[in-house]
């Protein structure tokens, strides 16, 4: 798949600043962001680029900063899964985890062995995040639990939880490709679940536990329907977002019957969970 790389040169390059940009992009069709010294590059398939309606996405928070550019090129047109097969290693969590390709030998010495193979080179799950998630669902519970996986990717936090005990998994996510790429993860890992294309709409149902490793705007714009879909009791974990956005996302959850539990920060992101009341 052709992609296109938009490179945005700002300043303050701050994080606060980087979230508000890939939350527009996103909302236009960017689907992998990393963060550079000097702002942010977003990638977006080729066939769905236009610059004028990434130039529309930014122009009103303009004013936000001392100054902003706008790049974009076209990325090399390779094989994707060849490049990252070179650059792959595996991930290991706190020596109980290791999240690997294909390719890499099982390890015995892990608890918890995910095999991982994405149909690209974005989502690879070395994100912080992704071990924050995974972190969070070690302390839980999970023995016959229906969980939700909220924008799920290549659907490694679904799979991690069916393999730690839970009952059920629904993975949603608004990419075609990602909805395809969790169903054949899953296969890999020997489990069972339920990959559904789209949005908060594609909600159905009632979750003991709720997985949502997405950004702080879609996060406050999707909670209110994350605590319906929540059982009495029933779990709430958030990542995608800074420690500054802490606040914000906690003020938002007490509006919701949301207890906040606990936190945990890994370079400067952060992972919450909270319980619901009633």
């Amino acid at each position: 798949m052709q992609y296109i790389e938009t490179q945005l040169t700002f300043s303050p390059a701050i994080p606060e600043n980087r979230e508000i940009l890939a939350a527009l992009l996103a909302e236009i069709g960017y689907d992998s962001f990393m963060d550079t010294p000097t702002g942010l590059s977003a990638y977006i398939p080729a066939d769905a680029f236009s610059s004028e309606t990434t130039e529309a996405a930014i122009e009103p928070v303009r004013p936000l900063f001392e100054q902003l550019t706008v790049e974009s090129k076209p990325m090399p047109d390779v094989d994707w899964n060849a490049e990252w097969e070179k650059s792959f290693t595996p991930i290991t969590i706190d020596g109980r985890c290791r999240i690997r390709a294909p390719f890499h030998d099982y390890d015995a010495a892990y608890q918890l062995d995910i095999v991982i193979e994405p149909k690209m080179a974005f989502g690879t799950g070395h994100h912080a995040t992704t071990t924050l998630m995974i972190r969070q669902l070690f302390d839980i519970d999970l023995t016959g639990k229906k969980v939700l996986d909220m924008g799920c990717g290549t659907g490694v936090l679904a799979i991690a939880a069916l393999k730690l005990g839970a009952g059920s998994a629904v993975a949603i996510d608004i990419d075609h490709w990602s909805v395809e790429n969790t169903l054949e993860n899953a296969a890999r890992n020997n489990v069972a679940l339920t990959a559904v294309e789209g949005g908060v709409e594609a909600i159905s149902g009632t979750f003991d536990i709720i997985l949502a490793n997405i950004n702080r705007n879609i996060l406050l714009d999707q909670m209110p329907t994350y605590s319906r879909s929540l059982a009495a009791g029933g779990l709430l974990c958030l990542s995608g977002f800074y420690a500054a956005d802490l606040d914000i996302i906690r003020e938002k959850a007490s509006q919701l019957a949301l207890r906040f539990e606990k936190v945990l920060e890994r370079d400067e992101w952060v992972s919450a969970r909270f319980i619901k009341t009633k």
